[in-house]
């Protein structure tokens, strides 16, 4: 029969438990002198190991080879442990609690639990997700709690203990399972590629288990899909299969290079190519906490994860930029995480952010202390025609004008431009604008004082009546509400702005 690996390699004693050793101590301990609490709660990120615990718990406590009154690890050979590993034991109970949520649910676990078991010493009840259960159904669990069957044993297991009831957690002993390292999850994926014969190298195995997010499992599932493709694959193509690209080489440098163009197009290239945006989006930010803790000088402590070579980039990386500028990126590309759950255009959140952390690097590295006039190619004003029929203060006469109104402030501020060529003019009422961002960020850079005063200004040359602006934020735009297309932005802006005025003043 097919087995998927997670399943194959499930540890099948307390001893096999992988980075919980101060939790399986204790369980140990208490097999050993016979005093088992009739009730657990296992805490934790998923896949650290809560559900394997608990069957196995659920083995030792009910395996025939036990003699007396003190139990041990589980022979995992007589045919109470065979059956539990199969799923057929009548006295372990798996209930998911995301399913099982009622409080008819509870009250026929209630109305069971009173019977004997049918084969073993003990009923285990392993209720996964039990913070999904209604009110009603955990005062329904508590009365058991307080008054357990003696052969009856809870497992409660769950990702979010802060959800459960402070008169559930006190009547049971928690158990917080621990998040594992990197190097736990790669030590492991290393003993099941050699046990499977796969031809896995080290730093292939170490990206699989960055991508697993901290969680056993998920490492298994995708070292599964990877050897589907090819159980040699090297570091590269684990990368590519996992949709995380040369993120690292390629994107983060054209950012430290201001290259607007070069990384619109690897972006592009990237999704083209089969990539997943929000797994990217996930790294680059990975990439820019490893350049902000190197920067405080405490990032070698806390990047374990990291290769040699990675690290010895980073380091580079780190002492060449300014904290301020990274400090900018994470929070453009944190936005930008944000609001891709929004995004009408996938790829536009990310592009708005690497052209705003490359416009951003430009204006900062001609910045100085004391500012010195440069010479400067002449932008012509914009000639606006302030015309009678538009003081009658109509949305029809903001949309008419709308063009006019955006040149106007791109010599005056480019980014600014570029958010509000992505919003729209919603309603025009007693002097009121309301107008509508696609996302928070740009909402809110627009309502910084300078810029928020700059364009009414601009609005009441050109309607030529006071304007008040209300700034909403709405569904991302596909497009402009005026012109079809968004500005070329592979061509970039020469024009030198106020980053104080752009970006908001930084303490």
């Amino acid at each position: 029969m097919l087995m998927t690996l997670y399943r194959k390699y499930r540890p099948q004693k307390l001893s096999e438990i992988v980075g919980q050793e101060a939790i399986t101590t204790v369980l140990l301990k208490q097999l050993e002198s016979g005093n088992i609490p009739h009730a657990y709660i296992f805490s934790g990120p998923r896949g650290t190991g809560k559900t394997s615990t608990a069957r196995i718990l659920a083995k030792a406590l009910n395996c025939k080879k036990v003699k007396g009154e003190k139990f041990s690890e589980p022979c995992g050979e007589c045919s109470a442990c065979r059956s539990i590993v199969e799923g057929s034991y009548m006295d372990l109970i798996e209930i998911d609690a995301a399913s099982n949520r009622s409080i008819d649910d509870i009250r026929d676990l209630r109305e069971k639990i009173r019977l004997s078991p049918t084969e073993g010493r003990f009923k285990v009840y392993i209720i996964d997700e039990v913070h999904m259960l209604t009110q009603e159904a955990f005062n329904a669990l508590l009365k058991t709690l307080e008054e357990p069957p003696g052969h009856a044993i809870f497992i409660l297991a769950t990702t979010e203990p802060q959800k459960l009831p402070a008169t559930i957690l006190s009547r049971a002993q928690r158990f917080s399972f621990l998040r594992p390292t990197v190097a736990q999850i790669t030590t492991r994926l290393e003993q099941i590629a050699k046990s499977e014969k796969w031809g896995f190298g080290k730093e292939a195995l170490h990206e699989i288990a960055k991508a697993a997010d901290g969680a056993f499992r998920d490492a298994e599932v995708l070292l599964e899909k990877i050897a589907a493709v090819n159980t040699k694959a090297d570091t590269a193509e684990v990368k590519k299969i996992l949709g995380k690209g040369e993120a690292r080489t390629d994107l983060l440098n054209c950012l430290v290079e201001a290259e607007i163009e070069k990384a619109l197009l690897w972006l592009n290239n990237f999704l083209d190519s089969g990539g997943n945006i929000r797994i990217l989006s996930e790294a680059i930010l990975a990439d820019l906490r490893a350049l902000l803790l190197l920067k405080q000088n405490v990032g070698v402590e806390l990047l374990g994860e990291l290769t040699e070579g990675e690290l010895a980039e980073f380091e580079k990386m780190a002492a060449e930029l300014p904290a301020r500028k990274i400090l900018k990126w994470v929070n453009l590309f944190t936005q930008a995480l944000v609001d891709l759950r929004n995004a009408s255009i996938p790829q536009l959140p990310l592009e708005v952010a690497i052209v705003e952390a490359c416009g951003y690097d430009r204006i900062t590295e001609s910045e100085s202390e004391t500012p010195v006039e440069k010479p400067r190619a002449e932008v012509k004003p914009v000639e606006i025609d302030v015309k009678k029929s538009a003081t009658s203060g109509k949305l029809e006469d903001v949309l008419a004008h709308w063009e006019d109104i955006l040149k106007a402030v791109k010599p005056k501020n480019n980014s600014l431009e570029i958010f509000l060529r992505g919003s729209t003019p919603k309603e025009f009422e007693d002097g009121v604008l309301v107008l509508e961002f696609g996302y928070r960020f740009h909402k809110d850079r627009f309502d910084e004082p300078k810029n928020r005063e700059m364009v009414e200004a601009i609005l009441e040359k050109v309607l030529g009546t006071s304007v008040k602006i209300k700034g909403i934020v709405g569904t991302p735009p596909l497009k402009s509400p005026v012109k079809e297309d968004l500005p070329a932005f592979s061509q970039g802006s020469k024009e030198e702005t106020d980053p104080v005025e752009v970006f908001g003043k930084l303490e």
